[in-house]
């Protein structure tokens, strides 16, 4: 059984994509679903925050590891998307989480920026803060840039 989703992409083409198309991506999906508001978007700096309820905690009250993950996630695709050639698009090829501390509270935001552009690659580095500015997590990743006219 094939399933139609009721939500058009926000966008499908390659190449990069405009400040405006990056903040049009937390009013639909899985973004909407976890409630990230974008503070800063630029390319070489993404930050937001999310106001925490109870889809976000663990069964001990912390904010969850995947909400955390989700988060650095979906800003360094951001990032990416803004750094991208005129016939790439980009997907997560690697993720590195480490938690130093658990994030507790009714806030947690994130920044993220840039380690490093480069024409196949790009490193995206993303510290994630409680509502007291305490460092909960530091992320890494890499983002493929694919060439859509090798595909």
């Amino acid at each position: 059984m094939t399933r139609t989703l009721s939500l058009a992409p926000i966008r499908t083409s390659p190449g990069p994509w405009s400040g405006e198309d990056i903040r049009r991506m937390p009013t639909q999906g899985f973004q909407k679903f976890l409630g990230i508001v974008l503070d800063v978007v630029s390319p070489e700096c993404i930050s937001a925050h999310i106001e925490v309820d109870d889809r976000h905690i663990n069964s001990v009250g912390a904010v969850h590891g995947g909400v955390i993950i989700s988060l650095a996630d979906s800003l360094g695709a951001m990032g990416a998307l803004q750094n991208l050639g005129s016939t790439h698009r980009t997907s997560t090829l690697e993720s590195k989480t480490n938690f130093v501390r658990p994030c507790l509270g009714a806030r947690i935001s994130a920044e993220c920026q840039p380690l490093h552009l480069g024409r196949r690659t790009s490193v995206w580095h993303t510290v994630v803060r409680d509502g007291e500015g305490r460092t909960c997590a530091h992320v890494w990743q890499t983002q493929i840039h694919t060439d859509s006219q090798a595909l």
